[in-house]
């Protein structure tokens, strides 16, 4: 870069946020980990810190910091994969986690579903034959036809 243009950028001052709920971002980050809807946090901001959000700009924020965030890398059968530890964990009610014996296995679902594919892919397509609602003819002239559907 041009050495002029590497100076007005120096001399440029750094921006302020412009989020009034920056200053409580851990607070906000850490009660969505613990579960707490936006509302609980609006009544806690508002209650505790004596700030006025509505739930919706807390949302806001709250996608605006996840998007910031970097995704965590884990590794899946060998493979490099950006996800949530939990996510390869299949959620359930009736068991415990204990009762699972480590991630869903990717590779056979995924033969699973190209073979479901493949299946509907050879079976022979319905081709029904559809009746023209109108057809014309030029030597004959126009008649008013009752509807058929009616009739019945």
């Amino acid at each position: 870069m041009d050495h002029k243009f590497q100076a007005i950028l120096n001399s440029l001052p750094t921006n302020q946020t412009r989020s009034r709920l920056e200053p409580y971002r851990e607070l906000i980050v850490e009660m969505r980990k613990r579960g707490r809807s936006y509302q609980e946090i609006a009544r806690v901001l508002h209650e505790s810190c004596d700030l006025h959000v509505g739930t919706s700009t807390i949302n806001d924020f709250v996608l605006a910091a996840a998007k910031s965030r970097p995704k965590r890398k884990i590794a899946v059968n060998n493979k490099l994969s950006v996800a949530n530890k939990d996510s390869l964990v299949p959620r359930s009610t009736y068991r415990s986690r204990k009762d699972i014996q480590g991630p869903v296995s990717t590779q056979k679902a995924l033969e699973g579903t190209i073979r479901n594919i493949k299946a509907l892919k050879d079976q022979p397509a319905l081709h029904r034959k559809k009746k023209a609602a109108f057809e014309y003819n030029p030597d004959e002239p126009l008649r008013l036809q009752r509807n058929q559907k009616t009739q019945e």
